[in-house]
């Protein structure tokens, strides 16, 4: 495949800043820190909604303390972000310059947060007329009026007429809280169960967000590249080591011992075979994927997170028992002699 068309495919924006202690301030540096962190340019790429999308990041910090067992992540909008949920994936960069993801997901999510207040009411409600007995002649309380006096049972009789009478009631209220609004965190690592989960409640107006992270478990893990994609916005934000380059190949010094092939003719079978026209999508199926392909070539080499294996071709291939944390595949073809590219599918 064109690897042009592949760095346009992964519309990877971002700086690369890769973890280094030479980076950190020496009272401060330990054994294991990394901090992966960068800016984005805004530009409006082609959208159905056009414009800005306003979910775009401006920057992201992700940092490891490794003393603490601690990892945080912080994530900067341009503008007020929808409540839509965030991927952020956390690995390993290649030398083509993609990011081998797996080492650790974070999978964030949004609910409203309520707040509960009380509520006074007055209500009108009629009251029916009332006769007290007393054997004391203390007026029992407004609107009771006195009648008179009962000498056979000695107790003193008072009177309240009907009519019309007001209360207040005080009662408790939860309602969804219009001001703030939670941002839910759940981290998974690569070979550990279970998940590290964090909720952190943002202003409804809020930029940016912090989430933190902290487990024994978290102990030496690394990380030199992360992706986050968001809502609306179909290729992730990327920030990995850069490419290495490909040493130059050094043309033999002895002339081939075959003879020339006449140019009309063709003995190689792999020759009809142009791996820049094969284009793969990616479909989920419960816990399968399924890989489509279009084009032809001799063998594929398929890439999911740090499993990696090669098949012989078929436009069609079922892969069985896939977490439903993958997110993309990455795939290469070889005419037989060279392979191309790895390019990364997304699974729809």
């Amino acid at each position: 495949m064109n690897p042009s068309r592949t760095r346009a495919r992964s519309a990877i924006i971002g700086v690369v800043a890769l973890a280094s202690l030479a980076a950190i301030p020496a009272a401060d540096a330990f054994t294991g820190d990394w901090n992966i962190n960068g800016s984005f340019e805004r530009t409006t790429t082609p959208s159905f909604a056009g414009g800005f999308n306003p979910n775009d990041l401006d920057s992201l910090d992700a940092t490891f303390d490794n003393r603490a067992k601690r990892l945080s992540l912080r994530l900067t909008n341009f503008e007020t972000p929808s409540r839509g949920t965030i991927y952020a994936a956390l690995g390993t960069g290649l030398t083509d310059g993609t990011c081998s993801t797996g080492s650790l997901d974070i999978t964030i999510t949004t609910n409203d947060a309520t707040i509960t207040r009380d509520v006074t009411t007055t209500e009108r409600y009629w009251a029916n007329a009332e006769s007290y007995r007393s054997r004391s002649g203390t007026n029992p309380g407004p609107g009771w009026t006195y009648i008179g006096y009962s000498y056979s049972d000695r107790e003193y009789l008072w009177y309240k007429p009907a009519g019309w009478n007001y209360r207040t009631e005080t009662h408790s209220v939860t309602e969804t809280d219009p001001n703030h609004y939670q941002r839910i965190a759940t981290l998974e690592r690569d070979g550990i169960d279970s998940n590290l989960q964090t909720t952190t409640l943002v202003d409804t107006n809020t930029t940016n967000t912090t989430w933190t992270f902290a487990s024994p478990l978290l102990n030496a893990v690394t990380a030199d590249c992360i992706e986050v994609t968001v809502p609306n916005r179909r290729a992730p934000y990327v920030i990995a080591p850069p490419a290495t380059p490909t040493p130059p190949t050094t043309p033999p010094t002895t002339p081939p011992t075959t003879p020339p092939t006449d140019p009309g003719t063709s003995t190689d079978p792999t020759d009809d075979i142009t791996l820049d026209d094969i284009t793969a999508t990616a479909t989920r199926r419960g816990t399968k994927i399924a890989l489509t392909i279009n084009g032809d070539a001799d063998q594929i080499g398929i890439r999911i997170k740090k499993t990696s294996k090669t098949i012989s071709f078929r436009p069609n291939v079922l892969l069985k028992n896939q977490a439903a944390t993958t997110r993309y595949i990455s795939v290469r073809f070889s005419d037989g002699s060279d392979w191309s590219d790895w390019e990364r599918i997304p699974v729809r």
